[in-house]
């Protein structure tokens, strides 16, 4: 009773809140939505530690590029123009005039500089920062994240709207990697770098340029926003923005069917009792995440590519994306969500399912079938948790035994990616033409792990494939390498790939001009959520 009681306060305070005083809504009323809910969210993430949820923190925040409506190309955001010099070193970006942080401040070029400094220094052990543009790679970026310097001498400003990068050696996607870093304001983020991972600062008096102002905040519960008058691209229509939390899918799907909220990501399953629904519009959308097991190597039994073999060989892919998942997910060869980054299927193993290969790879493995492992999982939906259990059974059927572990972001989060505390985890990874997670894999990828790989051995084929593929600056050279990065990986079984699903989406009828597409982590992707509005 206590439990319902506390809900009903809460939508009483969603739906009824005043507005903030310096908040000009367009009249386009209140939208609910459980934005962070689905493989794309990340509940409460902070900017430069999230590991999804980029299109919630897009609504307050902006980069200098984004992705574009269907994450195939980018879209000019902060950023009106970019260009580099012939080899791909030297960067220019020219910024949009104009632009007004929401406390009414120019933003400039020193923003930028700034938060690449914030993002890179050593003490803010940032995630979207030091992996999506490492120290390195910037000319004075190791010196500065070494605390030898006091600046990254490579970030110079230009002029007000100037920005040039100077790189140690050929970049030649770097608009791409910085799609996930939210340029913050200079003259009023003061949180010291070794401070912004548990700051409030983000959910209670964080400044940005995007489209809306953070307005109220309550923990586990929701975060607000309400409209910026200045938004560079237009007021928005709504009065107010709600971020809705809840422990799973389940829940927002029942909230939104109840009238409680406006828009929930959905899995395939639920999708498909939704299409006939007259008062549900859907959205969907290849998600470009490859849903995978990754074996963490520092365990000596997941270094015998026998024991990985065996374990794609024991689980009918085919069979559970075309019965559990509705044939909303295709197989994948290799980490490679795309059919472009992969070779021709006549050149990979389709590791097609055979129990009896998948036992004969373990008895010469000298497995022993009476360990059991723990699959940890940040997946919560019935779609990820069904897959699940049809991989436990059927690697029971070979001698694997694996305990399904599905536990929240928040928790996974905090210890998955120091590569401890775990020895196989079912997950997802974004990647595509224009951006692949060269980090996942490489020494030093992560900042809690040193200089170790995240799986805790490295491939030296796989890191020359990757060194000589980040300087490729002919594109079909480049598709070239990723297709032999594919071949690599799926020789050597190095992680067990299962599908790239559709993703879909699921908003009451009564929203006006609102999209909203699954692109990995969330993008952050155009969505103009200035022209959004709730109808009658």
């Amino acid at each position: 009773m206590k439990k319902n009681l506390i809900m009903v306060v809460v939508l009483v305070l969603l739906m009824a809140a005043p507005i903030s005083a310096s908040a000009q809504g367009g009249g386009g009323g209140t939208l609910v939505g459980a934005f962070d809910v689905g493989p794309g969210g990340c509940p409460q993430c902070r900017p430069f530690y999230q590991t999804a949820g980029n299109t919630w923190l897009m609504k307050i925040w902006s980069p200098l590029v984004s992705w574009n409506e269907t994450a195939t190309g980018l879209s000019p955001q902060l950023a009106v123009e970019w260009e580099a010099n012939e080899d791909a070193s030297v960067w220019t970006f020219k910024l949009r005039e104009g632009v007004l942080w929401h406390d009414g401040e120019p933003f400039t070029a020193e923003d930028v500089k700034f938060t690449l400094e914030l993002a890179l220094h050593s003490d803010a052990a940032t995630m979207t920062g030091q992996q999506q543009v490492p120290p390195a790679r910037l000319v004075g970026g190791e010196a500065y994240f070494n605390g030898e310097a006091d600046e990254i001498s490579g970030i110079r400003v230009v002029d007000d709207l100037t920005v040039v990068f100077e790189m140690t050696g050929s970049y030649p996607r770097l608009p791409y990697d910085l799609t996930r870093v939210f340029i913050m304001p200079k003259h009023a983020l003061t949180v010291a770098p070794a401070d912004l991972q548990t700051s409030d600062w983000f959910f209670t008096q964080g400044i940005g340029t995007g489209p809306f102002m953070v307005d109220e905040f309550v923990q586990d519960q929701f975060w607000a926003v309400v409209p910026n008058p200045n938004y560079w691209n237009g007021a928005p229509k709504l009065d107010r923005l709600i971020n809705r939390y809840f422990a799973d899918e389940t829940s927002a799907v029942l909230a939104l069917q109840g009238g409680e909220i406006q828009f929930t990501y959905v899995s395939g399953d639920v999708a498909a009792s939704l299409e006939n629904d007259p008062n549900i519009q859907m959205f969907q959308g290849s998600s470009g995440v490859t849903n995978y097991l990754i074996f963490n190597m520092r365990n000596p039994i997941f270094q015998d590519i026998r024991v990985r073999q065996a374990f794609l060989y024991a689980i009918d892919r085919k069979t559970i994306t075309e019965v559990l998942m509705n044939g909303t997910a295709e197989v994948l060869p290799c980490l490679n969500a795309f059919p472009e980054m992969r070779p021709p299927a006549e050149e990979l193993n389709d590791y097609a399912y055979d129990p009896d290969k998948a036992r004969a790879l373990l008895a010469e493995a000298g497995w022993d079938s009476s360990v059991k492992f723990e699959v940890v999982t940040y997946y919560d939906s019935l779609f990820h948790l069904d897959a699940l259990a049809a991989m436990q059974q059927f690697l029971a059927e070979v001698g694997i035994e694996i305990i399904p572990t599905p536990q929240d972001v928040p928790t996974y989060n905090s210890y998955f990616y120091t590569g401890e505390g775990w020895d196989i985890s079912y997950r997802g990874l974004a990647n595509n033409v224009g951006s692949y997670p060269w980090f996942f894999y490489e020494p030093g990828g992560y900042p809690e792990l040193g200089e170790e790989t995240l799986i805790g051995v490295t491939f030296p084929e796989l890191m020359d494939l990757f060194a000589r593929a980040k300087v490729e600056t002919d594109h079909e050279a480049y598709l070239g390498l990723l297709q032999d990065i594919c071949k690599f990986q799926n020789e050597n079984a190095l992680e067990g790939y299962m599908w790239v699903a559709t993703r879909f989406g699921a908003a009451s009828n009564k929203l006006v001009d609102f999209y909203w597409f699954p692109a990995g982590a969330g993008g952050p992707y155009e969505d103009h959520p200035e022209l959004w509005a709730v109808g009658q």
